[in-house]
């Protein structure tokens, strides 16, 4: 019969045995996997000699002297030294004439000059110059131009013909015209510049028809004079 006591004594042998087999199996685990220890790695460094390259003096032969070099220094003689002459040879010193002395050449006085001939005392009057005249000033004739040419439009606009087509369609109008007007009273080239076509034609006869007016006498000295003018064309009512 199994007592407590004993239940307790194989649980508390079978719970060591377990632990014992754990702990052996948990040593050889880590005996498997625990790493081996490193190595120390000591570098070694390897130094090269370059073999020092060794001179030896070679010895230069003997300067050896040509037989020929040794002759030529034989044969010159040494030169015998030089002796002052023994004979006393006074030198004595030629007698020489004295040079004439140069008189000077006598320097003559500067010669007076002539005398200059004097100025002609006549003097010649120099030209007379003619004195500019300042020009005249013209007269103002402001107030008998605009009278001229208010009476010159008055006479081409009462010669103006209107034309029958412009009337048939009842057409007016404004045309400008540029002419010029000699001193003799003749006129230049006619120009038209502005105004319908249809007007053109009376324009330019009506203003041909005023050639030969006679100019006052004060714008005389004004002519040649290019003239603008406005003529109208207007249908009388009735």
């Amino acid at each position: 019969m199994v007592t407590p006591m004993t239940y307790a004594r194989k649980s508390f042998a079978l719970s060591l045995a377990f632990h014992a087999l754990m702990g052996s199996l948990a040593f050889w685990v880590l005996s498997r996997t625990t790493p081996p220890a490193e190595t120390t790695k000591i570098p070694l460094k390897i130094m090269s000699f370059q073999p020092v390259e060794q001179r030896i003096a070679v010895p230069l032969p003997p300067m050896v002297s040509s037989p020929k070099a040794q002759r030529s220094a034989e044969r010159v003689p040494a030169l015998p030294p030089v002796r002052p002459s023994t004979s006393p040879s006074t030198l004595k010193p030629s007698a020489q004439s004295p040079a004439p002395a140069v008189a000077p050449t006598p320097v003559s006085a500067p010669s007076t000059p002539a005398a200059l001939p004097k100025p002609s005392d006549v003097v010649q009057s120099a030209p007379a110059v003619p004195t500019a005249q300042a020009p005249q000033a013209k007269p103002d004739n402001t107030v008998e131009k605009r009278a001229f040419l208010s009476s010159l439009r008055s006479a081409i606009q009462s010669n103006l013909r209107y034309p029958s087509s412009a009337r048939r369609r009842g057409m007016e109008g404004e045309v400008g015209v540029r002419f010029s007007l000699n001193g003799n009273g003749t006129l230049g080239a006619i120009t038209i510049l502005s105004g319908e076509a249809v007007f053109h034609n009376a324009v330019k006869a009506a203003v041909a028809s005023a050639s030969g007016i006679d100019i006052p006498k004060n714008l005389v000295s004004s002519m040649p004079m290019e003239i603008d003018l406005i003529l109208e064309f207007r249908l009388k009512n009735g």
